[in-house]
């Protein structure tokens, strides 16, 4: 099975830091970037009448302040579609706030990563998590339509 990541942060620093990171633990081609939850939306094929037609990724790891429709909406539509609602979330961000972290759980967020800057290794944290979603975790058989 070919494993796809959708990336989705508003920063394009964020963005290259974590795409070098993947790109060093060979996973760099599996990667879907969107740059804000409006574009998320679109590849996930959730802003159309025919959802199926969308990006299946294995992992959404997914920002949650951005411009346009903001982290906390966009998982709240994953998680109300049928086509993408079991597909692993994993929220990036800034933020280290209980009510934060709170409210993604409460809206069905598999994990909450704070995002931090290690200098000797830039965006490992990424890759580990996405190793951990990709190959170590088995999630539960797909719903069928």
């Amino acid at each position: 099975m070919t494993h796809r990541i959708l990336l989705v942060d508003d920063n394009p620093d964020e963005i290259d830091v974590a795409v070098r990171a993947l790109n060093k633990r060979g996973l760099g081609d599996a990667v879907d970037v969107a740059h804000d939850g409006q574009e998320a939306l679109e590849k996930l094929g959730l802003e159309s009448s025919d959802s199926r037609a969308g990006l299946r990724p294995s992992v959404i790891f997914l920002d949650l302040k951005m411009p346009r429709v903001d982290g906390w909406e966009v998982l709240r539509r994953i998680r109300e579609s049928e086509s993408a609602a079991d597909v692993p979330v994993v929220v990036l961000s800034s933020s280290d706030r209980t009510d934060d972290i709170r409210r993604c759980y409460a809206l069905g967020a598999n994990s909450f990563v704070v995002k931090h800057f290690d200098p000797a290794s830039p965006g490992a944290y990424i890759a580990d998590a996405a190793r951990y979603w990709l190959d170590l975790n088995r999630p539960p058989p797909r719903r069928k339509s």
